[in-house]
């Protein structure tokens, strides 16, 4: 892997809520790739605007279904980097998407939607819905992939989130700027950093 250099890479989940800064992001690197993103054909027919912007770009599309392990070896194919950035309604599918990886004959490098906190950060850490999903993740990689190399881009929170804060996430922390009020976590005294979702 100490030579590897990505040349070819697939994106999951690319035009959600990070996957759309993702995406645009790779796109935009030097020197350039041949990038494809997966996508459902739900999805393809209604941001269509978007998807013609990136392929002006030099986006490739293909459309599948997530869960059919024959479009997701289709998708694999020639391909050496997968990036996911599923959402939380999907991150269970991330477990398939590694062993069809793991099976796969090109592809050397994943790494999974882990944006955002770190999800072995704390004890509360297990308590967290989604972060459940994402030990359940961690978990068989550690168990069950031996050949692909698995990466965890840990960000911190997004800023973009704590701003307009929404309701029934106030445990969260968070700001509301036109009420003028914020959502503090604890007693108030803790730190932390943050970036934001261009970055």
């Amino acid at each position: 892997m100490a030579s590897f250099k990505p040349s070819n890479i697939l994106i999951f989940g690319g035009t959600g809520t990070i996957g759309k800064y993702i995406t645009a992001a790779v796109l935009r690197s030097v020197p350039p790739f041949n990038i494809t993103l997966f996508t459902s054909p739900t999805t393809a027919a209604t941001k269509t605007s978007l998807f013609e912007k990136w392929k002006s770009q030099g986006l490739s599309v293909i459309t599948g279904d997530v869960t059919s392990d024959a479009d997701v070896t289709s998708a694999y194919h020639g391909i050496d980097t997968v990036i996911s950035a599923v959402g939380r309604g999907a991150l269970q599918v991330q477990i398939n998407l590694l062993r069809l990886a793991e099976a796969s004959d090109s592809v050397q490098w994943f790494l999974p939607s882990e944006y955002g906190t770190d999800i072995e950060h704390n004890a509360k850490s297990k308590d967290e819905k989604p972060h459940q999903l994402k030990l359940k993740v961690r978990k068989f990689v550690r168990e069950e992939i031996k050949r692909v190399k698995v990466t965890y881009v840990v960000t911190g929170p997004y800023f973009d989130m704590w701003v307009n804060a929404h309701p029934g996430v106030e445990r969260a922390g968070g700001f509301i700027p036109e009420k003028k009020e914020a959502y503090v976590i604890e007693d108030g005294e803790g730190k932390v950093g943050f970036c934001t979702m261009p970055e």
